[in-house]
């Protein structure tokens, strides 16, 4: 039997990689370019495919749900990274006031103002940068098509800037204790309608576990709003750890959390983490940047 799989656009790029594991452990696979579309599960419920491959939002809708996570795969690079374009600096610190700095998403905005306000954000958006990746195009054209001024750094997740080729000019990768990556940055899961064993030899156990809490926290976070939200979760032997963190929007306040716990109880560290948050002003650091 060949296992026809297809990959959501946000993750696309990394298909040739999953496609050779997948391989590795004998498994024939057939990817579906043409459901290299939006909403994946859509052609899984008509068996028009049989495997997805998804990053966190993909992962989050079916922990719950009807399909299942039959590999979360070993987990990539989870750090953002800055990345230059014209300035030679070699840490965000060293960049002199005034340097542009593109950024994707409220979570860096609100990062770079806390971290350097003294700095020039421009901000781009998620759909422009996968953009970016899909045309396989120069950044600096695809900033100069779109109208866009271009900056003299970017700071965006390593993995992104793999993809558009940027990698090798990146000078610095975030410290991810303070610079809080995306909730489940740099992981990905191979999601069906019922177990597929081939697949579910690939399933990398620490990286399930990690993601189990980081999920937890967001689950716990999702009515106090989650946009500059982020976190890493680490297991370490019989322990996994959970820094997570968030910003005001203006980058002036900020509250973080750093705590332990039992690696077979992940879910309680994530609600652990969630009510450290809440109780150190979480609530009033969202509210304050809604206003």
């Amino acid at each position: 039997m060949t296992a026809r799989l297809a990959t959501h656009p946000d993750i696309a790029g990394l298909t040739r990689r999953v496609l050779r594991q997948l391989r590795y452990v004998g498994m024939d696979v057939d990817f579906v370019g043409e459901f290299d579309v939006e909403d994946p599960f859509a052609s899984l419920r008509a068996h028009e495919i049989d495997m997805a491959l998804v990053g966190l939002s993909g992962i989050a809708s079916i922990v719950r749900g009807e399909f299942t996570a039959v590999a979360v795969l070993p987990r990539m690079e989870t750090r953002d990274v800055l990345v230059s374009l014209e300035a030679r600096a070699k840490s965000l610190l060293e960049l002199p006031p005034g340097t542009t700095i593109g950024v994707a998403g409220l979570r860096r905005g609100a990062l770079l103002a806390a971290h350097r306000p003294d700095l020039v954000p421009l901000q781009l958006g998620a759909d422009f940068v996968r953009g970016m990746i899909e045309r396989e195009v120069e950044v600096e054209h695809s900033l100069a098509s779109a109208g866009i001024e271009v900056p003299e750094m970017l700071i965006m997740s390593a993995l992104d800037a793999q993809e558009i080729g940027l990698l090798d000019e990146a000078v610095e990768a975030l410290d991810p204790k303070s610079w809080f990556p995306e909730p489940g940055q740099g992981a990905l899961a191979l999601v069906a309608r019922h177990p597929i064993a081939e697949a579910t030899a690939l399933d990398h156990l620490p990286t399930r576990t990690a993601l189990r809490t980081e999920l937890a926290l967001i689950d716990a976070m999702a009515q106090h709003g989650t946009d500059t939200l982020g976190c890493l979760a680490q297991p370490s032997g019989r322990w996994i750890r959970l820094w997570a963190g968030a910003v005001s929007a203006a980058g002036d306040r900020i509250v973080r959390s750093n705590r332990t716990g039992p690696l077979d109880e992940p879910e309680g560290l994530g609600v652990a983490v969630a009510d450290e948050l809440l109780a150190r002003g979480y609530e009033r650091l969202t509210s304050a940047g809604q206003s």
